[in-house]
């Protein structure tokens, strides 16, 4: 657990912030770029909007600010939007209307953007109804298409996603976004389905998208996503998931960062970092205990009929743990970020060596996407609550 509360310290955008923008005389300064603003507006969206609005309201006079979060998640604070998250509802189209109609009627002369994951489902505006919106979402999350080709779907069936939403802003606004990415590669274009940053996607990859998950009969409302802007739009990518397994291999002796963009099925990544392990094991690799590996990414879950209670991080604990070759310790460590790991109340799990589970359990765990009704069973399950942030999934194995 003092790995878990680490995580957590690294994965906050608050503080983050705090250690990269300063802002002095109405200036923001970052990167070595110096913005400076009278009448700003704040539009903060994603899993990481509390902290990240927080941040803004704290140090600038704004003239006004629209912060959509998931449902169940504001606190006590207020004029905040809770809107529905993974799949859209009425929320997040109140959220675009509101969106469109600040930027569109407020006097400014700045555009911040705070912008976390999440931020695809919280705010949407699309000539679909909220019924069809719902059920092509839940289709393209649950398929294991990957990320990336979701949103790009999500980018040309929406009116304000993929860049769209650059078009409301008024004349010769500048834009600046601060950015968590929780997308592998840190595609900026991908990140909340790119609402600030120009597409190189088309309407042509949607539609291929569309037939391969049997969705093509939507193609009629694609539009194409801008590829050029006549504005200033700045992108910052403020924290990764990269950065926290950096922070987090500085605290652990002899550790090893394997990569920050594992992707696929989530119980092949199981196998994979099992595989990995066993090599340690048995042939002469440059690893000798005691050691720590350290991954990050996003596998995919692909669900055909009825799920139980489970998650991407439950699936890659449970084959980590099927196919690991037993004999000596183990500890695999699987967290989600945001503190929610698929349709669980948990954020994670842990699996050690000494853990007997059947593998035959582990099978129909598996096969039901019922990962966490079995690690329940066994004392393996880690819960946080929610997080107010999202760079991912970290995976950590120690070899004691």
């Amino acid at each position: 657990m003092d790995i878990v509360e680490k995580i957590l310290e690294y994965s906050n955008p608050y503080n983050v912030l705090q250690e990269k923008v300063k802002i002095k005389d109405n200036s923001l300064l970052f990167n070595n770029e110096n913005i400076p603003f009278n009448k700003p507006i704040l539009i903060s969206v994603g899993k990481a909007s509390l902290p990240m609005a927080r941040f803004f309201s704290e140090r600038i006079e704004l003239k006004a600010k629209l912060i959509v979060t998931p449902k169940g998640t504001k606190g006590k604070e207020n004029n905040v939007i809770e809107a529905g998250h993974p799949l859209p509802d009425e929320n997040s189209i109140e959220a675009g209307k509101k969106m469109i109609e600040l930027l569109t009627t407020e006097d400014y002369d700045l555009v911040i953007f705070a912008i976390s994951g999440g931020a695809s489902a919280l705010v949407e505006y699309s000539e679909i109804s909220l019924d069809e919106l719902r059920m092509i979402n839940k289709i393209l999350v649950t398929s294991g298409i990957g990320i990336n080709k979701i949103n790009i779907v999500r980018k040309h069936l929406s009116k304000i996603k993929g860049g769209k939403i650059l078009e409301y802003i008024k004349d010769k606004i500048p834009v600046v976004s601060f950015i968590v990415s929780d997308v592998p590669g840190n595609d900026i274009s991908s990140i909340g389905s790119g609402l600030t940053s120009i597409d190189t996607s088309t309407n042509e990859n949607a539609l291929e998208i569309l037939k391969d998950i049997g969705l093509e009969r939507y193609s009629k409302y694609l539009t194409e996503t801008p590829k050029s802007v006549s504005r200033i739009v700045k992108n910052y990518i403020i924290l990764d998931n990269m950065e926290v397994l950096k922070k987090v291999a500085n605290i652990l002796d002899n550790s090893f960062i394997l990569t920050s963009e594992i992707r696929g099925e989530a119980r092949d990544v199981g196998a994979i970092i099992a595989s990995i392990y066993n090599s340690s094991e048995n042939y002469n690799v440059p690893l000798r205990r005691p050691y720590y590996l350290l991954l990050g990414g996003e596998p995919e879950v692909t669900i055909q009929g009825k799920a139980g209670k489970g998650g991407r991080n439950g699936e890659v604990c449970l084959s980590f743990l099927k196919y690991a070759k037993k004999g000596n310790r183990f500890e695999l460590l699987g967290l989600a970020t945001d503190g929610v790991d698929g349709n669980s109340e948990y954020a994670g799990c842990k699996v050690t060596s000494d853990m007997k589970i059947a593998e035959d359990d582990i099978d129909t765990a598996l096969e039901t996407h019922n990962s966490y009704g079995l690690l329940e069973n066994y004392g393996g399950t880690i819960k946080t609550g929610y997080t107010h942030t999202n760079v991912n999934n970290i995976y950590v194995l120690r070899a004691p």
